[in-house]
Formats: C-alpha cells, structure tokens, sequence
C-alpha cells in the first residue's frame, strides 16, 4: 500500500467515529425535519402530504413573527453584553501584578459549567417579588417590589440578564487565551513610542483580537438563538407570550398542539436562518478581522 493511501486510510478512520455520530444526530434528523416539514402528521394518524401550506401558514402567523421579535432583542440584549464584559474582565485579568486571578477566573467560569435547569431555579427564587434577593437589593435604592416572572415589560429583561450571567464566563476564558496569544514586543514598541494603555488597547489587542471576537459572536449568536431552558423552566414564554422565543415556539407546537409537520417546518426556517447570520457575520468581518 502506498505511503499516500496508508495516511488517507489512517485519517479516514480516525474521523470516522466523529463523522458517524454527527451524520446520525445532526443530518439525518435535519433530512427528517426538512422531509417532514411538508406533511401534516400528528404521530397518531398517517403522513399527510400537504406541500408547501406549513411554511404558508408559518409566514403568515402572528406568533411566529412575535417569537422572532422576542427572539430578535433576546440575542442583542444577551450577545453584545456578554461579550463586551467578557472582554474587560479577560484584560484586566490578564494584567499580571493582580493576584488571585486563577481564584477570579474560577469564579467567572462557574455559571458556564452550572446546569441551566438548576441555575433557572435558582434565578427563580432570586427574582421573587417578595422575598427574591434582587427585590431586596433594589429596595435599597427605593425601587418597590418588580413583578420580574409575571410582568410582560420586565421578563424578557429578567431573561436576558440569567443569559449574559451564564456567558461571561465563557467569552473570558476565550479572549483570555486570545490575549495571550499577542506578542508582548508589540506593547513594549508601543510604550516606547509612547502610546498610552487606551491606545495600545485599540490598535494593539483589538485588531490581534479580532479572529477571537468573530469566533465568540458566532457562538454566542448561535447560542442565544437556540435559547430554550431558561425560557421553559422560569416563563413557559409568558407572561402574554412576551418571552415566546422561536425554539419554545417550536416547541409547543410539537410536543403541545402535536403538529409535527409545521414544527418541523420552524426547525428549517431556524436553520436557514442560523446560516444565513453566520454567512453574514463572515461577510461583514471579511477585511476586518486580522489572523497575524
């Protein structure tokens, strides 16, 4: 067997096992969906062919176009927070004379590997409007007691701060490791000409930074998109649907109303979209983002 053949031999099955396991939990179930999605079917009678008339009805429904809107200010009110914060905290723990920076960074870092469902609880009772902890706090500076789980002008706000809690810690640890990654001559050049630290932050660590920030815009985009635990265990996208985001949307339709085939039809219309935004977010950083 020749050398060539024998490397691509070996690489193929090195991958092989990660490469079954997305083909049969990622494509196969996007194929299904995607098949699915032009059928009615309850799961209880037979498939029932009907076209394009789930994607009709999907376009044309005012839930939909709420859940995206919900949707929509979740992931501006989530993303652009937990990444700036990400980013301050990840520089001023990089600064070396501060100490006990590997106790902070396990401190940040906790509420990324906390369960969802558990931290959901918990916020719950921190966000009671009686004896929550947050009330309490608030009550301090004269703010009367905030209905935060009941109230459709302040549970998508209560949402959005659980979500940029649970992702600071990530977004840290990534910049983190991107800011270590710059070449320290590159400072020591700037100190020489004199730059002071706000400008060796923006011409030096942002432009080195930029690949790292296109990755964690990415990520968190794709993450507060598919935004569903939260929502489930402390709303069920109430009160007045008012935190409905897509995937609960998604989900009531399936598994509470049983239609399958317009849920699926949601699912693809996630899908394309998730791409779509990906696509764009490339297309927007080309030219902007520097990998050397």
């Amino acid at each position: 067997m020749r050398r060539g053949t024998r490397e691509a031999l070996t690489g193929w099955v090195t991958v092989l096992p990660a490469l079954t396991v997305q083909v049969i939990f990622i494509y196969l179930p996007l194929a299904w969906a995607f098949y699915v999605s032009f059928f009615s079917w309850n799961m209880i009678r037979p498939m029932r062919y009907v076209g394009l008339r789930n994607y009709e009805r999907l376009f044309s429904s005012p839930d939909f176009w709420n859940s995206m809107g919900v949707t929509g200010i979740y992931i501006l009110g989530t993303v652009i927070p937990s990444v700036i914060i990400g980013l301050l905290l990840a520089a001023l723990l990089n600064i070396e004379w501060i100490k006990g920076r590997g106790l902070f960074r396990t401190l940040f870092y906790i509420p990324v590997v906390t369960s969802m469902a558990a931290a959901a609880v918990i916020w719950g009772w921190l966000y009671e409007p009686n004896f929550g902890l947050v009330n309490y706090f608030l009550s301090i500076f004269g703010i009367s007691n905030i209905k935060w789980l009941s109230d459709p002008n302040y549970a998508l706000l209560a949402l959005i701060i659980v979500g940029v809690w649970k992702r600071i810690g990530y977004n840290m640890v990534l910049f983190l490791a991107g800011l270590q990654t710059i070449p320290k001559t590159y400072y020591e050049a700037a100190e020489i000409d004199g730059a002071t630290p706000w400008r060796k932050f923006v011409n030096i660590t942002l432009p080195l930074l930029s690949p790292t920030t296109l990755f964690v815009f990415i990520m968190q985009f794709i993450a507060s998109f598919r935004v569903f635990v939260s929502v489930s265990v402390m709303t069920s996208g109430g009160p007045a649907k008012s935190t409905q985001v897509i995937t609960y949307y998604l989900y009531e339709n399936a598994f509470k109303y049983l239609k399958f085939g317009y849920a699926s039809a949601v699912a693809v219309v996630m899908f394309a979209m998730m791409v779509v935004f990906t696509l764009i977010q490339f297309r927007v950083s080309k030219g902007r983002v520097h990998y050397q």
